[in-house]
This record gives structure tokens, C-alpha cells and sequence, in this order.
């Protein structure tokens, strides 16, 4: 539900719902909607040195409490000495109103009165009237979330968090004695384990004073602490007020995460850093930061024995099955070029991801599987793989366009341009490998993501030398791929075993699809290949000019069919419900209800899954199916809750950056014991999920009733 746009030359303002009916609730969530033009801002709820935040009246309105403006965490403009805080382009600021009678409608009457700024400032007034009609929750069986609910809790999520166990804290801040100049040193802890680095730190105080931008400090000596020192500079105190004893709220803005926290100014301290502090280079400095690079060389390694790189592994065996009727310098430039493969392609795969983050949209590891026209030209090149392996067809071409695209497909050495074919195979390796994620991949893709451009292809370079390093070794000792049988008649075996595997690997990603575009859309691509296929053993069969030539025609128009067929199908309407899962039932995604849950003694397994996420088929099938592991999860209270991220969630995506995580598998245990939840790993264990049930549960109960 929403109200009319409300349109200035400068800004254009509505309010809206996340509910389209009371439901039976006694808080209902509205959003104040602003629309705002280039160069034009509105004020958070502490403006800084001018200006002032949205000001709501709700006289007149009916059946309605006490409302609260949530305020997401907001930009810093600066400007002739001057600092402000407050919000440009699109924002949506989250107001929970208390509903007196949950059982009658709901008469919002509001005004609000905001001022927007740019070289100029003006004030603005806006009336709003919307009416909510009572309702019990589900009394219908259907959903009383409006269309706006989800773009409500995307600023929701970007509300700073409060309270114990935060993922980041300050844990002190004092006055620093430096001769004249009024300082502040802050001490935040947890910056390196949560793979964020702090972007900004804004203070709150009862002081007419300004906070200017926070300059790094240095860090603790001891490095299991964590901390990170920053100075803040206290300008326009009056010389008879102290900082001491001063009660302050600070936020602190680190990437995706942001915290709150009410704080007293403690006694001063010398100037001096406990350690010296670390060169800027836009990533997080010290040990951590080769640490996590070691992680993300690991991670792409181990890529390599993960389910979603076996198809890859076909073609990996032809090249290795050839090699040893080649050269030595041959095999080694051959292997090298796959290796620059992979390593270009993780460095295109950075390139785009950098762009998506500077243009403010949501990135994550392997996301193009979300994307309906990726799995589509995936599963047609697939097929096609799968064809020519089967020696149905060559592609031929003038030039060296023919001679390139004869290479990727056939890997004919006729031509003698091996390269461009070993070459094309790493960079198509890569894009096989995205929806897997392996031990320490996570880590290092976290770390990644929500760091600077210089972390994200730097970390992105040591995963694709990870991925590539069994090409690398191969290429130091060429005489490893002589190991092999020497080539033969029993290579048409292997190769229809091959071709095989890559069409179960197209079948795979047609079931992906069906979840995008609908069953219809993913039969319809189907029946495409098919059809391709089929024209193209017929063309085969025949050697005849003008049969060939049709047969051509029909088999090109076959892949166009399946190619443009996605594109005219409907996708499928998500489930509102429960749904189940083999023998599980999972309720859906909801991580508003969990600190509820939680209070009421219940544990909480979150899994965040995907179709297109092998590696979380892979750990319900090995560890949340296992019989042991099943008996504890369906206890009664064990509550499942799985969000699907099979198709672009927003929810989702800024539910995995609270946790500095940005791909999937993702699972975490809530309970009475872990309010704050435990995460666990990206490939599960049987023995690390019923710890964690044990741990969040506060007891061994869980354990010992599984065995």
C-alpha cells in the first residue's frame, strides 16, 4: 500500500506499507519514500553543522501509538569546513508505528516537514493520508505483506545495530592529550574477523561541537585483540567544557556493516599510537590481510575437486589424454595458456563485480547463476561441447575468427593455434566454478567484496592462480601428462563418457533455469537443443551440398529457439509457504521473527541455498539428511527457516553483507546459548552442526538424543 507521490522540482516524497492489512499486529512498519534529484539531500536524525532531519506530526491520525523513525546509516557530505550527514538519490527511512487496537483499521494522517539542500537549501511540506483496513493475520490463508515490504527491510537492514555482541564494537574512547587540539581516540575491535574496514565514525553528543573524519591511530600490540585506534578532532568546544565524563552515541560505518553504541568519554591518554599505523593501501593491513590472501589461493585450489568443476574436469582429461602425443614445449605453452584462462577470467569476473558495487548494486559470488540469459548460453555451449565431443561436428571459419572458435569447440591441433583453445577452456573452467563454494572461499570472497577495489582484484588474482595452479604444475613437469595411456580407439570411449558428463552438466543447469523462467521456458530451451542436436546428426549422415546446408539451417535455427526461448516465458511465482525439503520442513525466510523465536527458547537453523549451489545440495544430501543429524532437526525446538537465493533476493543479499558474507552455502545456528548465532562453515560437517544445536541450545541435549 502507498500513497500518491508527493512531487517538488527537487524531490519527490511518499509514504508506504509493509503491510496491507493490520493483520492482527501491534507494530505496523511504514516507509517515508524519497525520490531526490542529482546534487539534492535530506538530513539524517543528527544533521551535523546545518540543516535538520524529516520533522513527522501525525495529528489527526486514528487508532495509532508512540512511532519510531529508523534511521539507516547515512553518507557525510563536507563542504567549506562544514560537516553534515544525511541521504541523496533514493532513500526509504523505516518508521514503526504502535497500532493501539490490532483489531480495527488504522487511519494514518501525516505530515512531514523536511528540508532538501544543494547549493541551495529549501524547506518542504507534504500531507499524506492512508488508510489501513483491519485484518487477523492469515485469516484468508494468504499474505498481508504489501509489495513494498521488501525494499522497506533493504533500509532496515542498513539501520545500524545496537546492543550485546555486536560484530564490531568500540571498546574505548577517551581524550587524547595533544597540546591544544581536542582529540578523540576510539579503540573498535573485530574489524579484521568480520573482513571490513571502517569508512566512517560519526558522534553523537548534548556538546555544540563538530567531529571531524576519523585518520587511523594504529592498532593493538597484541594481535589476537583485534583493535584498530582511530582520532576524531573535536572542533567548536567551548575551553571550559571537558570531554571527560561525557556521554556520547557513536556510529561506526565499516562496508555493509554499521553499529550504534552509547558510550562515556574515559580519562586522556598520551598521543601516542600503541603501534604505528599502517600505510593506506584500500585494503585491511597486517597480518590478516596475507592471511586472507592465503585463504582465497586455497580456496580457488580446492575449487578444483568441488562438484561443480567435474564437468570441467572432461575437458581438462582430453587436454591431458592429447598432451602426451605433443612436445614438451608444446604442452607446457598449452597449459600456461589455461592457466592465463582462468586468471582472465577472474580478473573480468572482478572488473564487473567492481562496476555492480561503484553503481550501488548488490554483488556476490556466483550470482550470474541467477541470471536467466547466463544459464542459457551456459547450457547451449554445453551441448555443443557435448556434440563435437561426440564428432558430430567441427566449426570452421575464415580467418582467425574460424580458427578461434575451431579451437574453443574442437581443440583441433590441424590449425596449429593451440593456444586460443587452452586459452578459452580455463576462462570457461571459471564460469563452471562460480556457484561452488569451497573451504576458505567464503572468507576470502567476504573479505573481497567488502573492501576496496584494490581487495577485490587482489583477492580475485590469487583465487584464479589457486584454480590454476594443477595447469601450473603440469606446466613446470610436462612429464606428468605422459603418465597417461598413450592415445588410442579407447579414446571414443572416453570422449562419449565426456560428452555424457556435459550433458548431464546442460540437464543440470536446464533444472537451474526452470526455477528462473518456469518449466515451460526450461522445456522449451530443451526441445531447442534437442532439435539442434538432432539436425545436426542428420547433417552428419549426409554428404550431399544442399541436404547439409538445410540440415545447417534447422540446427541453427534449433539453438536460436533455445537461445530467445527464456525471453517469452513467464517465471513462476515464489513460495509464500512452508515448503519441504526430502524429509525436512522449512519455513520460510522471515530473520525479523528470529530474536523472537529465540526469546521463546526456540533454536534457529538459518540456510541460505540455491538451485544453482552444488556445493548446498551437496551438504543436505551428505549432512543435513543423515539420519543422526535429521533426529536432532526435527525436535520441537528446532525451527528450519531456508532462504532461496536462486533468483535476485535484495533481502537476502543484504542479510549475507550483515555477516560480511557474500556467497553461498551460508548457515547459522540461533539459540537461548547464541543469540547472536554461530556460522558455520561453507562445506557442512555432521559433528559441527550438532555442536552448534548443542551450543545454541545451551545444553547437550541435542547430541546425545541424536545418537
Amino acid at each position: 500500500m502507498a500513497t500518491d507521490w508527493f512531487d517538488e522540482d527537487f524531490a519527490s516524497v511518499r509514504l508506504i506499507s509493509a503491510q496491507t492489512e493490520t493483520g492482527g499486529k501491534e507494530v505496523l512498519r511504514l516507509g517515508l519514500e524519497y525520490e531526490l534529484q542529482p546534487d539534492w539531500k535530506i538530513y539524517w536524525r543528527s544533521a551535523g553543522d546545518a540543516g535538520f532531519p524529516p520533522q513527522l506530526d501525525w495529528t489527526g491520525s486514528e487508532n495509532i501509538g508512540e512511532a519510531e523513525m529508523l534511521w539507516p546509516a547515512p553518507y557525510r557530505f563536507s563542504i567549506f569546513g562544514l560537516e553534515t550527514f544525511g541521504y541523496k538519490d533514493h532513500i526509504i527511512l523505516p518508521i514503526d508505528v504502535a497500532v493501539m487496537d490490532p483489531t480495527e483499521p488504522v487511519a494514518i494522517r501525516l505530515d512531514v516537514d523536511y528540508l532538501v539542500c544543494s547549493d541551495v537549501c529549501i524547506p518542504a511540506t507534504a500531507t499524506f493520508n492512508l488508510d489501513i483496513p483491519a485484518g487477523s493475520s492469515g485469516s484468508a490463508g494468504g499474505s498481508i505483506t504489501s509489495a513494498h515490504a521488501h525494499q522497506i527491510e533493504k533500509f532496515v537492514s542498513k539501520v545500524p545495530l545496537t546492543g550485546a555482541g555486536l560484530p564490531i564494537q568500540v571498546t574505548s574512547i577517551s581524550r587524547v592529550n595533544s597540546g591544544d587540539a581536542r582529540k578523540l581516540r576510539l579503540g573498535v575491535q573485530g574489524l579484521d574477523a568480520a573482513g571490513v574496514q571502517v569508512e566512517d565514525i560519526l558522534i553523537e553528543s548534548d556538546l555544540r561541537a563538530g567531529y571531524g573524519l576519523p585518520k587511523p591511530a594504529g592498532s593493538s600490540d597484541d594481535q589476537a585483540d583485534d583493535i584498530r585506534y582511530f582520532d576524531i578532532a573535536v572542533m567548536g568546544l567551548a575551553q571550559d567544557q571537558s570531554l571527560i565524563d561525557q556521554p556520547l552515541t557513536v556510529t561506526v560505518i565499516a562496508g555493509p556493516l554499521s553499529v550504534e553504541q552509547d558510550l562515556v568519554v574515559g580519562a586522556a591518554s598520551d598521543g601516542v599510537a600503541p603501534k604505528a599505523a599502517p600505510a593506506s593501501t584500500g585494503a585491511s593491513a597486517g597480518n590478516s590481510f596475507w592471511m586472507i590472501g592465503l585463504f582465497a589461493l586455497l580456496g580457488g585450489l580446492i575449487l578444483n575437486i568441488m562438484p561443480c568443476v567435474l564437468p570441467v574436469l572432461s575437458i581438462k582429461v582430453m587436454s591431458a589424454l592429447k598432451a602426451n602425443a605433443q612436445d614438451t614445449n608444446r604442452v607446457r605453452i598449452g597449459f600456461l595458456a589455461s592457466a592465463a584462462g582462468i586468471i582472465t577470467s577472474f580478473w573480468m569476473i572482478a572488473a564487473v563485480l567492481v562496476g555492480i558495487k561503484l553503481a550501488g548494486g548488490t554483488i556476490g559470488w556466483g550470482i550470474q547463476f541467477q541470471q536467466p540469459l547466463f544459464l542459457t548460453v551456459m547450457t547451449i555451449i554445453l551441448a555443443l561441447f557435448a556434440l563435437n565431443m561426440w564428432g558430430l561436428f567441427e566449426i570452421s571459419g575464415p580467418d582467425q575468427l574460424g580458427n578461434a572458435a575451431n579451437d574453443a569447440i574442437t581443440r583441433s591441433e590441424s590449425h596449429g593455434r593451440h593456444i586460443s583453445s587452452n586459452f578459452l577452456t580455463g576462462m570457461f573452467a571459471t564460469l563452471l566454478a562460480t556457484p561452488c563454494s569451497a573451504p576458505f572461499l567464503g572468507t576470502a570472497v567476504g573479505f573481497a567484496l567488502a573492501g576496496s577495489v584494490f581487495d577485490i582484484f587482489w583477492i580475485f588474482t590469487l583465487l584464479g592462480i589457486g584454480l590454476a595452479i594443477p595447469y601450473f604444475a603440469i606446466a613446470i613437469q610436462p612429464r606428468v601428462a605422459r603418465i597417461l595411456p598413450k592415445p588410442g580407439r579407447w579414446m571414443n570411449g572416453v570422449k562419449f563418457v565426456l560428452g555424457l558428463a556435459l550433458i548431464g552438466t546442460a540437464i543440470w543447469l536446464l533444472g537451474v533455469l526452470s526455477v528462473q523462467v518456469g518449466l515451460t521456458g526450461a522445456i522449451a530451451v530443451g526441445l531447442g537443443l534437442i532439435a539442434g542436436g538432432v539436425f545436426i546428426w542428420a547433417r552428419k549422415r549426409t554428404s550431399n551440398l544442399r541436404p547439409r546446408l538445410a540440415f545447417t539451417s534447422l540446427a541453427v535455427l534449433g539453438f536460436l529457439i533455445a537461445l530467445f526461448a527464456p525471453g517469452f516465458s513467464k517465471p513462476p511465482s515464489l513460495p509464500g509457504t512452508s515448503s519441504g525439503n526430502g524429509t525436512l520442513t522449512w519455513q520460510p525466510f522471515a530473520p525479523e521473527t528470529i530474536d523472537t523465536l529465540v526469546a521463546d527458547g526456540k533454536t534457529v537453523l538459518v540456510d541460505v541455498t540455491a538451485e544453482w549451489c552444488v556445493s548446498c545440495q551437496v551438504n543436505k544430501k551428505l549432512v543435513l539428511e543423515k539420519s543422526n543429524v535429521r533426529t536432532a532437526l526435527t525436535q520441537d525446538n528446532i525451527v528450519l527457516m531456508q532462504a532461496d537465493w536462486t533468483r535476485p533476493d535484495q533481502q537476502i543479499a543484504d542479510y549475507l553483507a550483515s555477516y560480511g558474507r557474500f556467497g553461498i552455502p551460508f548457515n547459522a545456528v540461533f539459540g537461548p546459548g547464541a543469540p547472536d548465532g554461530i556460522l558455520l562453515s561453507e562445506l557442512l560437517g555432521v559433528d559441527e552442526v550438532l555442536g552448534a544445536l548443542d551450543d545454541a541450545n545451551g545444553s547437550a541435549s541435542l547430541a546425545s538424543s541424536a545418537e
